[in-house]
Protein backbone atom coordinates (compact mmCIF):
# COMPACT_ATOMS: atom_id res chain seq x y z
CA UNK A 1 0.00 0.00 0.00
CA UNK A 2 1.54 3.33 -0.68
CA UNK A 3 1.96 6.30 1.58
CA UNK A 4 -0.54 8.39 -0.28
CA UNK A 5 -3.44 5.55 0.14
CA UNK A 6 -2.30 4.80 3.80
CA UNK A 7 -2.84 8.52 4.25
CA UNK A 8 -6.11 8.99 2.70
CA UNK A 9 -7.48 5.90 4.48
CA UNK A 10 -6.41 7.73 7.82
CA UNK A 11 -7.68 11.19 7.11
CA UNK A 12 -10.99 9.17 6.08
CA UNK A 13 -11.05 7.51 9.38
CA UNK A 14 -10.52 10.97 11.28
CA UNK A 15 -13.07 12.79 8.98
CA UNK A 16 -15.63 10.26 10.29
CA UNK A 17 -18.72 10.15 12.85
CA UNK A 18 -17.19 7.49 15.82
CA UNK A 19 -19.94 5.01 14.91
CA UNK A 20 -18.54 5.00 10.91
CA UNK A 21 -15.00 5.16 12.21
CA UNK A 22 -15.13 2.41 14.70
CA UNK A 23 -16.72 0.14 12.02
CA UNK A 24 -14.30 1.04 9.61
CA UNK A 25 -11.03 0.40 12.13
CA UNK A 26 -12.46 -3.49 12.85
CA UNK A 27 -12.78 -4.23 9.24
CA UNK A 28 -9.21 -2.96 8.08
CA UNK A 29 -7.48 -3.47 10.93
CA UNK A 30 -5.99 -6.95 9.81
CA UNK A 31 -4.91 -5.92 5.92
CA UNK A 32 -3.40 -2.82 7.00
CA UNK A 33 -2.02 -4.21 10.24
CA UNK A 34 1.91 -2.80 10.78
CA UNK A 35 4.41 -4.69 13.11
CA UNK A 36 7.08 -2.72 14.60
CA UNK A 37 9.45 -4.11 11.75
CA UNK A 38 7.42 -2.81 9.32
CA UNK A 39 7.50 0.67 10.66
CA UNK A 40 11.86 0.78 11.24
CA UNK A 41 11.48 -0.57 6.91
CA UNK A 42 9.00 2.28 6.56
CA UNK A 43 11.39 5.34 7.97
CA UNK A 44 14.67 3.25 6.65
CA UNK A 45 13.22 4.04 3.12
CA UNK A 46 12.64 7.62 4.12
CA UNK A 47 15.17 10.03 2.51
CA UNK A 48 17.16 10.89 5.97
CA UNK A 49 16.00 8.16 8.34
CA UNK A 50 18.26 5.15 8.49
CA UNK A 51 17.01 1.71 10.03
CA UNK A 52 19.10 2.41 13.32
CA UNK A 53 17.60 5.67 13.83
CA UNK A 54 14.02 4.18 14.15
CA UNK A 55 12.20 4.20 17.10
CA UNK A 56 11.50 0.38 17.81
CA UNK A 57 15.29 -0.35 17.33
CA UNK A 58 16.09 2.70 19.19
CA UNK A 59 17.85 2.70 23.02
CA UNK A 60 16.98 5.91 23.64
CA UNK A 61 12.56 5.26 23.25
CA UNK A 62 11.19 3.34 25.36
CA UNK A 63 7.39 1.92 23.86
CA UNK A 64 4.68 2.87 26.13
CA UNK A 65 0.79 2.24 26.06
CA UNK A 66 -1.56 5.38 26.64
CA UNK A 67 -5.78 4.81 26.65
CA UNK A 68 -7.34 7.82 25.13
CA UNK A 69 -10.66 8.42 23.92
CA UNK A 70 -11.57 7.46 20.47
CA UNK A 71 -12.65 11.90 19.99
CA UNK A 72 -9.07 12.69 21.70
CA UNK A 73 -7.31 9.74 19.35
CA UNK A 74 -9.50 10.77 16.52
CA UNK A 75 -7.82 14.60 16.66
CA UNK A 76 -4.63 13.28 17.58
CA UNK A 77 -4.19 11.15 14.01
CA UNK A 78 -5.87 14.61 12.04
CA UNK A 79 -3.24 17.13 14.15
CA UNK A 80 -0.52 14.57 12.81
CA UNK A 81 -1.89 14.50 9.12
CA UNK A 82 -1.74 18.03 9.08
CA UNK A 83 1.31 19.07 11.08
CA UNK A 84 2.96 16.16 8.80
CA UNK A 85 4.43 14.68 12.32
CA UNK A 86 4.26 11.34 14.01
CA UNK A 87 1.53 10.72 16.61
CA UNK A 88 4.33 10.01 18.98
CA UNK A 89 6.29 13.16 18.39
CA UNK A 90 3.19 15.45 19.39
CA UNK A 91 2.38 13.23 22.29
CA UNK A 92 5.82 13.58 23.44
CA UNK A 93 6.21 16.89 23.07
CA UNK A 94 2.87 17.38 24.98
CA UNK A 95 3.74 15.23 27.84
CA UNK A 96 7.20 17.31 28.12
CA UNK A 97 5.59 20.64 28.34
CA UNK A 98 3.16 19.26 30.99
CA UNK A 99 5.70 17.99 32.61
CA UNK A 100 7.89 21.07 32.13
CA UNK A 101 4.83 22.97 33.75
CA UNK A 102 3.98 20.81 36.41
CA UNK A 103 7.96 20.15 38.15
CA UNK A 104 9.18 21.39 41.33
CA UNK A 105 12.48 22.67 40.10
Amino acid sequence: MSDQNRFANLLKVAQQKPAEAENFETSTTAPNAQTPEHLDIQASNQPGVSASKAKSSSKDFKRTTVYLTQDLHRRLKRASLDEEMEMSDIAEAAIAAWLDEHSDA
